[in-house]
């Protein structure tokens, strides 16, 4: 049996306030479930963040709809759990994802505490399927207690077994508040772990099986787009193997990263990469300067906006340029903030990306923080914040 494993499609964001963005998230999951079918899989399973958000809006909705008609006119089961965009945050509010089951879209799995988890799970013979939601450090421990042990033994009982999971793992996501669980903690016995919630594509033997990370089907930042993973897994059941999918003809998301002594070639090499692009692409200029304003370039600057979808531009003045609160023999603004950040008992990132603050336009703030907040991978106090000040 083939399964296709697919993550973190977030259909329904509207990038950088674009419906083109919008378009391109729909596009990127419907190749996705293309390119599986295309593939003959028997099954297809999808570990958090279908949706942006769990309620989403109803253009996206009736295109999920449409998209996961095609999977059931194929004859192929389509099985999904929530992650932490969209499941449901408050009580009688059902994710989307019930709306579809009802419809015999796909099947929803999400085990709970006081059912039997054989109940709960996906099976067909010696095959079982097994998943559950995101869930915060603060409940994961409680239900890690409670449930894995009985999906361990389930596990240990089937021939071939699957466990779908939205959550961070400590070994990938070392920061403290952007990890739910490490390798040590998940339930013994599966061949196969599918994991979501990282958007990169990752692949470890663990536990006598494979785990791995789908990815996202679209990039959300542009870290993400320098890691250069758009995709989605392949598990053959009766070779314990895995084969990863990289998405084609995509909209191109180019990242310059330059300073000074290579700021003019680097904008050049994006312009001439943008006009051959197909689509236009989304370009970001990452610029750390002294003194040189990137602003010198602004012909090139405007040929290159001219052929891409949009240009975002994120400038950082690079230390050594700051002025000082006192003569010669003062601190500058940077140093007072580190110390009293240290004082505070910050964290080092907190500090990176305050000081990097500090330095920034007032229209860069959004996308410092933003770019901050994937780099945490999903902190739910982060997130929560964020949302305050634009599109998450």
């Amino acid at each position: 049996m083939k399964i296709a494993h697919i993550s973190d499609s977030h259909t329904g964001y509207a990038q950088y306030r674009l419906i083109e963005r919008k378009r391109d998230f729909l596009l990127a999951f419907e190749r996705a479930i293309d390119e599986s079918l295309n593939r003959k899989v028997d099954l297809i399973i999808h570990t958090g963040d279908l949706f942006e958000s769990y309620q989403p809006d109803m253009a996206t909705f009736s295109a999920v709809i449409k998209i996961l008609q095609k999977v059931k006119s194929a004859g192929v089961e389509f099985l999904a759990i929530t992650g932490n965009h969209d499941r449901a945050l408050r009580g009688g509010v059902v994710p989307p994802h019930r709306v579809l089951e009802e419809l015999g879209l796909l099947k929803f799995l999400n085990i709970k505490p006081g059912i039997p988890v054989k109940e709960q799970v996906f099976s067909d013979g010696d095959f079982v399927i097994a998943g559950f939601q995101y869930l915060p450090k603060r409940l994961l421990d409680a239900f890690k207690e409670d449930i894995f042990p009985s999906l361990s033994e389930l596990a240990a009982k089937s021939k071939t077994s699957i466990l779908m999971f939205h959550q961070g793992i400590k070994q990938y996501l070392p920061y403290e508040e952007s990890y739910e669980m490490d390798f040590v903690d998940l339930p013994e016995g599966f061949d196969y772990y599918a994991g979501g919630h990282v958007h990169a594509f990752l692949k470890e033997n663990v536990k006598g099986g494979i785990l791995s990370y789908a990815g996202a089907t679209e990039f959300r930042s542009r870290r993400e787009a320098e890691r250069n993973f758009r995709g989605f897994n392949v598990f053959d059941t009766k070779e314990k193997k895995l084969e990863r999918i990289e998405l084609e003809g995509l909209r191109p998301f180019i990242v310059v990263n330059c300073n000074e002594e290579n700021v003019k070639e680097e904008l050049e090499k994006a312009l001439s990469r943008a006009e051959e692009s197909e689509i236009p692409p989304i370009v970001v200029v990452d610029y750390k300067f002294r003194g040189l304003e990137i602003e010198t370039f602004s012909e090139t600057l405007k040929s290159l906006e001219k052929v891409s979808l949009t240009l975002r531009i994120l400038k950082k003045r690079l230390e050594g340029e700051e002025k000082e609160l006192t003569g010669g023999k003062g601190k500058s603004y940077a140093t007072f903030l580190e110390e009293f950040m240290k004082e505070k008992g910050a964290g080092s990132s907190a500090i990176k990306v305050a000081k990097e603050l500090l330095d920034a336009s007032p229209e860069h703030v959004e996308e410092i923080l933003k770019a901050f907040s994937f780099e945490m991978t999903g902190s739910e106090r982060l997130k929560e914040f964020l949302d305050g000040v634009g599109d998450f």
